[in-house]
């Protein structure tokens, strides 16, 4: 057994938990560590199974909101039950689903252009400077607007800014916080829904990847299939400590500390490459 390349796998998991939930963008992580650590990564199979490993950790995590939302739109349906709490659960699905929308057509329709062109290290140390952008303004933003009062076009405006998350190196749960921000939404409730967000989107994105590398899949190595599940297993390990702590920094209004980091990485990442790539 390749003990190196595990450990490898590891670390990748342990970074895909921590920028899944902080606002540093995963992707664009995913990508700078796999070259710092010279991984295969099958493509796209290992880091879509990293997300999955996220997705199941928020899943546990929001299991309450999640059980309440499918109780109440079957009591609604079946059992036209239209009380105070089961129209807000209602509700809280169809903004999901319009919030939704917006990232599932334009990753639809950009996700070859995303992974051909824009998965570069260059672009991806220059998006994680625009995180940092996006995190300083969002300090500047306030709202106290709870999910109760959420409209149907505050929720479309969010999707708006999820598709902004879909560049490697734009921090998706930054961009969806920020957006519910801008809506007027509070810090808690901005995040909270950004959380929730991240559920649909990104299981349909697993779905999606795991039809069309089903063949590459079944052909896995026994090695391969052993070690991608123990770093799915940690990925969502951590994304759950992850997510505890963010929240805890949210209440603080501490968010926009991690833009001095995101400018750090983005400046020394691309300065690093130039110097690479002219042999300074």
């Amino acid at each position: 057994m390749d003990f190196i390349l595990l450990l490898k796998k590891i670390v990748l998991a342990i970074v895909q938990g921590i920028a899944e939930i902080l606002p540093i963008s995963s992707s664009g992580h995913l990508l700078i560590f796999s070259n710092i650590l010279d991984i295969n990564t099958n493509g796209m199979q290992l880091p879509i199974f990293l997300h999955f490993g996220s997705l199941v950790a928020m899943i546990i995590y929001y299991r309450k909101d999640i059980g309440n939302i499918i109780v109440s739109v079957l009591r609604y349906l079946f059992k036209k039950d239209r009380e105070e709490d089961t129209k807000f659960y209602c509700r809280l699905f169809l903004l999901l689903v319009v919030a939704s929308i917006p990232a599932a057509i334009v990753g639809f329709l950009l996700n070859d252009i995303i992974n051909d062109y824009l998965s570069n290290l260059y672009f991806v140390f220059s998006f994680l400077i625009v995180t940092g952008i996006i995190l300083l303004i969002n300090k500047k933003l306030s709202g106290t607007k709870t999910l109760r009062e959420m409209k149907f076009t505050d929720a479309l405006g969010v999707g708006a800014f999820q598709c902004i998350g879909i560049l490697p190196g734009i921090s998706r749960s930054g961009s969806t916080i920020f957006g519910g921000k801008v809506m007027k939404l509070s810090n808690e409730d901005a995040a909270h829904f950004s959380f929730l967000m991240f559920l649909p989107v990104t299981a349909g994105s697993f779905l999606l990847e795991l039809i069309s590398d089903w063949d590459q899949i079944v052909q896995y190595k026994t090695f391969d299939l052993i070690s991608d599940i123990i770093a799915v297993i940690i990925a969502g390990i951590v994304t759950f400590l992850s997510v505890k702590y963010l929240f805890k920094i949210i209440k603080k209004g501490k968010l926009h500390y991690f833009a001095f980091y995101c400018f750090a990485v983005g400046i020394i990442g691309i300065i690093t490459c130039l110097c690479l790539k002219y042999g300074f």
